[in-house]
C-alpha cells in the first residue's frame, strides 16, 4: 500500500443521517472507485497543522470585507457578500485537511443556509512565488478566483439548488464542474447539521468527503500538488472547528 503524510491516529468516520433527505439519484452519477473514506488507498500519518479556534486568528487570512471571528471555541462567519478565508500556511504534498462545519438556522438576519464551499491546493500562475500578491484585489469576488489554479467544490451553492466539483485552471470563466449533483437533496445542505468534510490530495487523486461518503473524486493527469486551502461562502451565516492537516 502506498503511504500519505496525513493527520494523527486513526480515522473513525460516522456517516451522520440527515432527517427527512431523500436520496434521489440524478445525471450525471459518477461511480467512483473508493466509495467511502474507508476504502482509502492511503495509510494515515502524522499531524501537520491543528485549529480548534480556542485562541486567535493568527492561522488565517481573508478577503472580503467580512471579518470572521472565534464564537464560543468555533470559527463563525456571518455575511451578506462574498468571503474567502483561506489557512496562512501553504500545504505540500499528500495531505487531507479535515474539519466540521454547520450551516445555522435559526430565523436570523443571516441564516440562508447555502455555501459551504471550498478552494484547496490554490496558486496564483501570475504570482507562483506569493499567493498574496492580489489578495486586496480577490476582496472575496468570486469571480476574481478563477484567475487561480486550484480545486473547488461549490457544497450548497444557487442558494442551496447546487453541488459542483471544478477544476480552475487560471482563466476565467471558470470551466464547466467535472461533476454535479445539481437539485439532489442528498448532496444539498441540511440546516444545522454538523458535516464533518475531508478534502484529500494523493500523488494525483483528489477527493471531496462528506460524513465519510466520497461525494467526488478525480485522478488528475496533471495534479496540482501543492497550494493554499480556503473556506468560501457567501450570503451564510455558519460555524467551523476541528480543523486539521
Amino acid at each position: 500500500m502506498r503511504t500519505i503524510t496525513l493527520i494523527a491516529a486513526t480515522l473513525v468516520v460516522t456517516a451522520m443521517t440527515t432527517g427527512a433527505q431523500e436520496f434521489v439519484p440524478c445525471e450525471p452519477f459518477p461511480v467512483f472507485e473508493h466509495a467511502t473514506i474507508a476504502d482509502r488507498p492511503y495509510a494515515v500519518g502524522e499531524l501537520l497543522y491543528a485549529d480548534d479556534f480556542e485562541g486567535d486568528l493568527a492561522n488565517w487570512v481573508w478577503e472580503g470585507d467580512v471579518e470572521p471571528r472565534i464564537s464560543e471555541g468555533r470559527l463563525e462567519l456571518r455575511t451578506m457578500v462574498g468571503l474567502t478565508v483561506w489557512f496562512r500556511h501553504r500545504l505540500e504534498g499528500n495531505v487531507i485537511i479535515d474539519y466540521t462545519r454547520q450551516a445555522w438556522a435559526d430565523g436570523g438576519e443571516y441564516d440562508f443556509v447555502r455555501d459551504l464551499n471550498c478552494f484547496w491546493q490554490a496558486n496564483d500562475p501570475e504570482h507562483p512565488d506569493d499567493f498574496w500578491a492580489r489578495s486586496e484585489w480577490r476582496d472575496g469576488v468570486f469571480g476574481n478566483y478563477a484567475t487561480l489554479t486550484q480545486y473547488y467544490v461549490g457544497y450548497g451553492g444557487g442558494n442551496n439548488t447546487t453541488c459542483r466539483f471544478r477544476r480552475y485552471t487560471g482563466q476565467a470563466p471558470p470551466p464547466d464542474p467535472i461533476h454535479n449533483y445539481d437539485g439532489n437533496p442528498h448532496y444539498l445542505i441540511a440546516p444545522t447539521h454538523v458535516y464533518r468534510f475531508q478534502l484529500v490530495y494523493f500523488d494525483g487523486l483528489v477527493q471531496f468527503i462528506r460524513d465519510g461518503e466520497v461525494i467526488f473524486e478525480l485522478d488528475d493527469p496533471e495534479p496540482y500538488a501543492a497550494g493554499h486551502f480556503g473556506f468560501r461562502t457567501t450570503h451564510n451565516h455558519e460555524f467551523i472547528d476541528s480543523f486539521r492537516v
